[in-house]
């Protein structure tokens, strides 16, 4: 079963519907053709760094201006997945992020979201898909305080819990006390929050260890940056905490050289589960069958090696088994 661990709902609106919304709300020219659009929508070249490509997606949370409009996206992202090739993927996004121009309500967009994917399900059937629900750094902490608590009253709708954004200037640290409510429920107990923190993308590993002991993290968006620190790779391994790892987006946002040079395959060769990911494919362009061609035709990856990282992401899915 092709499963996906690590792509964002809210940055991930085809090409085509987002020319579409922005026209109609005069964001774009109704003159631009979708080549033109998705020429200078698609980030194909490394960028200054990872807040430089952030910068880039204030257009998606500027659509996303009508409940109908979240259901569209999200019946399409899933529809786009199952069409991919993908079975089971775990879809996360921020409420903050997705409202932060329209003033909808965040019970609303959730509700918005799910009837999208349901209504995805029942015409795919078979695809199986969980919701995470991220907390955005950039915000506040406040912001992550109140995410929290909205996550916490909305539990049965969520898979799992996330903190993103940019990880530079708030390490995770800044977050230990608006995180203990979800660390005092644990993992594996009842309307326990199992949780994933981006990590290790653009700091280094020490963010990686506040993630886990800090903010009581089982599974790790990005930590490509854990080879910098041997007795994390080793933990890491002892205790199967997972890596998201998304190949195409880690090389445009600076934080490894090359593809060539991803670390993924070191990594997973040291007995680290690793799961292969697309992260944004609504403003880098790729698909899971490209990464995992990737993977293959540049990192020197065997067909088993990548079968081992789809079956990491099914071990590791927050999606109840």
């Amino acid at each position: 079963m092709q499963t996906e661990l690590h792509r964002h709902l809210d940055v991930s609106i085809r090409t085509s519907t987002l020319l579409h919304l922005a026209q109609a709300k005069g964001l774009e020219s109704h003159e631009t053709s979708y080549d033109q659009f998705r020429e200078k929508l698609i980030i194909r070249e490394p960028l200054r760094d990872l807040n430089t490509v952030l910068a880039k997606f204030e257009l998606f949370p500027r659509v996303l201006d009508r409940l109908e409009v979240i259901e569209q996206v999200a019946f399409e992202a899933v529809e786009d997945c199952y069409l991919e090739g993908t079975r089971q993927v775990e879809y996360r996004y921020s409420p903050a992020f997705v409202t932060e121009f329209s003033g909808l309500s965040w019970n609303e967009v959730l509700h918005a979201f799910e009837k999208g994917i349901k209504k995805a399900q029942l015409q795919y059937t078979g695809m199986r898909v969980g919701l995470i629900c991220i907390a955005s750094r950039d915000f506040g902490i406040d912001e992550v305080s109140r995410t929290i608590e909205f996550f916490l009253n909305h539990r049965k709708h969520f898979v799992g819990f996330d903190l993103a954004g940019n990880e530079t200037d708030y390490p995770c640290r800044m977050f230990e006390e608006a995180f203990k409510p979800l660390v005092a429920l644990g993992a594996s107990e009842p309307g326990g929050a199992p949780i994933t923190i981006h990590a290790g993308e653009a700091s280094g590993p020490e963010n990686m260890w506040e993630a886990i002991a800090l903010l009581g993290a089982k599974r790790i968006g990005h930590g490509i940056r854990c080879v910098e620190d041997p007795r994390l790779m080793t933990y890491l391994a002892e205790q199967k905490i997972c890596l998201e790892m998304c190949p195409t987006s880690n090389w445009l946002t600076r934080s490894v050289a090359s593809i060539a040079e991803h670390p993924l395959p070191r990594v997973l060769r040291a007995g680290i589960p690793v799961c292969i990911n697309t992260d944004d494919p609504g403003i880098f362009g790729v698909t899971l069958g490209h990464e995992r061609e990737l993977c293959r035709s540049v990192m020197g990856m065997s067909e088993d090696e990548i079968e081992l990282c789809n079956r990491h992401a099914v071990a590791s899915s927050f999606i109840p088994s």
